[in-house]
């Protein structure tokens, strides 16, 4: 922790110590000092489950007011009288009472320190999970979380019960957002408390169970058929040569847009002998949605007849697709409004990805093979940029087979 405002001071009591400290995750903590009757002093610290400097003010002083008001008036003692006792034999009788400040100092905290926060712990939860997830996927996690603390309020993780989460469920449902994004939120913050149960005792994850049953959507997220795969090609070779090409790269490849809206025309390049889209991040601007992710897909021999290599080479030097503007989830955002707007089939342009992994299926591609395509996790074995394993002949005598 690290203090802010001014140095700390001393109450009129004389025994504790206050302040405001605000902690790295940036929440606010009540912080008191108590100094017992050795000398040594006993840091407290109570979180104000709060962001904004002027509520913690507002906390404190309202609990300071209360640990006043339970404060009980001394007792005036009596006036000693004279004693006939030696002097020395009175002094030893005055010791004890003199020593009575401990107990004075140990009533003077009435606060119990309680367990962090929902919002601190999920900030550690980001913090790890930051390593690995992209900055869209982690912005996501963000909002969800928000979501669910605006909805119940900031507490620890373990106060919230069953009927709770129920009750946040039914927020959801009563919001008007569609299954698939009721699931998300129910889906992602049940991975947060399946975390923190595991870093942290008496935790439990009231998601669990809770997800809505599959709901199938109409079309959105359906393969292409075959009819509906000649449409799109046909369709593409009637657009400007940038969105034809993006079109057909997903028709071919199953990338995701943005993997293939931030290509570089160097991301293109033959690998023994066989031309692949390298799919990798390692420019400030391209971005992968996991480490996965990153690898090469061997380019379908249709494109390569279309003269897709010849277009790649009239870009040397630069981006792919300079047409593209980037944003904040990277450059397919113009493009996916667009073919939205435009496309032949009432499919968006995920779709494709999927129209390729059933392809993958269909045709027999072993798992690790779809996997190195797809950039999906793979639990048998592990595949890195390039791979792994698979060499790009074989990759390439897959696609050409399913596609």
């Amino acid at each position: 922790f690290r203090p802010l405002g001014n140095p700390l001071c001393v109450d009129e009591s004389g025994v504790f110590i206050v302040n405001l400290w605000l902690s790295p995750q940036g929440i606010w903590y009540y912080r008191k000092v108590t100094v017992l009757p050795c000398g040594r002093s006993k840091d407290i610290k109570k979180s104000l489950r709060t962001r904004d400097k002027l509520v913690a003010r507002e906390q404190v002083a309202q609990l300071l007011a209360c640990a006043r008001s339970r404060v009980k008036p001394e007792t005036v003692q009596p006036e000693p009288q004279p004693s006939s006792l030696p002097e020395p034999q009175r002094l030893q009788q005055q010791t004890p009472s003199a020593a009575n400040p401990a107990p004075k100092a140990v009533s003077a905290a009435p606060f119990a320190i309680s367990s962090p926060a929902l919002s601190e712990l999920s900030e550690r939860y980001l913090k790890e999970k930051a390593l690995s997830w992209a900055p869209k996927e982690l912005s996501n996690q963000k909002n969800y979380i928000g979501y669910f603390i605006k909805s119940l309020g900031d507490r620890s993780p373990t106060a919230y019960s069953k009927a709770d989460v129920v009750k946040f469920k039914d927020e959801l449902l009563n919001s008007g957002k569609s299954p698939t994004t009721i699931n998300k939120y129910l889906q992602k913050l049940s991975l947060l408390f399946v975390w923190l149960s595991n870093h942290h005792e008496g935790i439990v994850n009231h998601f669990a169970g809770l997800k809505l049953q599959r709901v199938k959507e109409v079309n959105a997220r359906s393969g292409y058929t075959s009819a509906e795969k000649q449409l799109l090609i046909q369709w593409a070779k009637e657009q400007q040569p940038y969105r034809k090409w993006i079109a057909l790269l997903g028709l071919y490849t199953g990338a995701r847009a943005n993997e293939i809206c931030q290509l570089y025309a160097d991301d293109v390049q033959q690998v023994d002998r066989v031309w692949c889209l390298n799919i990798r991040d390692n420019r400030p601007d391209q971005k992968l949605k996991t480490a996965n992710s990153a690898r090469l897909i061997p380019i379908h021999s249709s494109l390569i007849a279309g003269g897709f290599i010849d277009f790649v080479q009239e870009r040397e030097g630069g981006r792919l697709f300079p047409e593209l503007p980037h944003r904040q989830d990277g450059y397919s955002h113009l493009w996916g409004q667009w073919f939205s707007r435009h496309r032949p089939v009432d499919k968006d342009f995920h779709s494709l990805r999927h129209t390729v992994a059933t392809a993958l299926k269909d045709h027999g591609v072993p798992l690790q093979y779809a996997a190195a395509i797809l950039g999906h996790t793979n639990g048998a074995i592990s595949y890195d940029r390039y791979g792994g394993g698979v060499a790009v002949e074989k990759l390439q005598a897959a696609i050409e087979v399913a596609l």
